[in-house]
């Protein structure tokens, strides 16, 4: 009976399918999981960390989702062909579509469920990852210093850069720092030292930096002669933050932490009271772009499963490669014409929200041969 069919394809799909989901998710999250276990070993507290991986596991499901809808399309149709179940079924008269009709409402299900993860959950996500990192302590923003790289933030201060060399947890070597020493004659001084120590003080509003070794150098920026040097074998840097500034000021929302209906609201705005300034008609070439991508990538779990299932099919067959091979071109598509959508509004270009749908329409019309040619 069809009831019988449907069910005994549903089942196999949907344990393939989470399987996949989760091998998927954690191939994409192994970038997220070190820049985490850095943040630990730096001084990260273990809030922060919690928050800075949830906060990018929605955008990673975004992706992974319909890819795995991709991977059980082909694993589970291709082992239904060999084992010529698939034949068995169409001797009895049951059509290809009817076959692929469950794995078809899946997929339609979990559409739906992508466009609000892509719309609702993932922008909200990735500004409250901006949140956390905005509201870190002083151990949280030493971790921004990172070796052999020269860090410059607003929570150091104006015109303050900071080099190491190498780091062992709070032990550092060959540093050095540059700041302003005074705005009206624009002067500062550099201070190198060949090893140094961090501590916090203060209820965590001073990060305390014991220099060693120390070279002082006073320069000017109009001349950039060396005014003054001066050697001491220790010295006492502290980098003070304020916590109520650092609290209040809420970072800004870029395309990608907003949801699709305040990027509409943008949009809409821009077109009631247009502007010729580059930043603005920027961002809402991005905008588009953003709207369109996250209805792609949702839409995305129909198109792998009409093009997945007839290639399954036919994997046992001598046009296996041609099958994976296309597969796999369809899969990084998406991608691509993601990338090139994105790089078209560097040149400010009013129809790059256009390109990333063209993945869509191409799927749309192959699934619908390959569905044709299998009957």
């Amino acid at each position: 009976q069809m009831n019988t069919l449907h069910k005994y394809i549903s089942k196999q799909f949907l344990v393939t399918f989470f399987m996949a989901l989760v091998v998927l998710s954690f191939i994409l999250s192994i970038g997220l999981i070190f820049k985490a276990v850095n943040l630990i070993s730096r001084g990260a507290s273990a809030e922060i960390v919690v928050k800075f991986i949830l906060g990018g596991f929605p955008y990673t499901l975004s992706w992974t989702i319909p890819f795995a809808l991709l991977v059980s399309s082909l694993l589970v149709f291709g082992k239904l062909s060999s084992d010529s179940e698939i034949m068995a079924m169409r001797a009895c008269g049951v059509s290809l579509f009817d076959i692929m009709r469950m794995p078809l409402l899946i997929a339609l299900f979990l559409s739906v469920c992508c466009l609000y993860i892509n719309n609702t959950i993932s922008p909200e996500s990735s500004y409250s990852r901006k949140l956390s990192r905005n509201a870190i302590g002083v151990n949280e923003v030493a971790a921004l210093i990172e070796p052999g790289k020269t860090i410059t933030n607003e929570k150091f201060g104006t015109g303050i850069s900071i080099f190491v060399k190498k780091r062992n947890k709070n032990h550092l070597t060959d540093v050095r720092i540059v700041e302003p020493m005074d705005n009206d004659s624009n002067s500062y001084r550099e201070l190198t030292a060949s090893t140094a120590i961090m501590t916090s003080e203060e209820n965590n509003s001073v990060l305390h930096i014991d220099l060693n070794d120390v070279v002082i150098k006073t320069f000017s920026a109009e001349d950039t002669k060396d005014m003054t040097s001066v050697t001491a074998k220790s010295m006492p840097f502290k980098l003070f933050f304020k916590d109520e500034k650092r609290r209040n000021k809420a970072p800004t929302r870029r395309p990608k932490d907003k949801p699709s209906w305040q990027l509409a609201a943008d949009i809409e705005l821009f077109e009631l009271f247009p502007s010729t300034d580059k930043g603005k008609l920027k961002n809402i070439c991005r905008s588009r772009v953003e709207i369109y991508s996250r209805i792609t990538l949702a839409l995305a779990c129909v198109c792998f499963v009409l093009i997945g299932t007839p290639l399954g099919i036919q994997q046992h067959r001598k046009e296996t490669w041609f099958g994976l091979v296309l597969s796999l071109g369809v899969g990084l598509s998406f991608y691509l014409f993601i990338i090139l959508a994105n790089s078209l509004v560097e040149h400010l270009s009013q129809f790059a929200h256009i390109i990333v749908l063209f993945p869509i329409f191409i799927c749309l019309g192959l699934g619908v041969y390959l569905i044709k040619k299998g009957n």
